[in-house]
């Protein structure tokens, strides 16, 4: 199963915590998992458990234009900065999406 998780909340939302131990026991289960994070949800770039899910095998990427507009952290390994356009096919693509406002 390909599993996309988009986040909006950020770091100091519950939702960050729902979406870790989500896509944790996802990729347990051997599912595909995919991250985006947009609006405030760019921030969760600055919690090590989020960008730990990359070590995982997750796939994060997150909104550049959003990261720059929030001022959030760049370069982080593991992490791709796209677009709305990587969005868009990540949810055509996907078997489930579950967005986390």
């Amino acid at each position: 199963m390909r599993l996309v998780l988009v986040i909006h909340s950020g770091p100091e939302s519950h939702n960050t915590n729902s979406l870790v131990k989500m896509a944790k026991a996802a990729r347990a289960k051997g599912h595909d998992v995919t991250v985006f994070a947009m609006s405030a949800g760019v921030g969760n770039l600055a919690r090590a458990d989020f960008t730990a899910l990359a070590a995982r095998g997750v796939n994060i990427t997150v909104c550049e234009h959003n990261r720059s507009q929030f001022k959030a952290p760049e370069g982080i390994e593991g992490v791709t900065y796209g677009s709305q356009y990587e969005l868009a096919g990540f949810v055509a693509d996907g078997d489930k999406v579950v967005i986390f406002e």
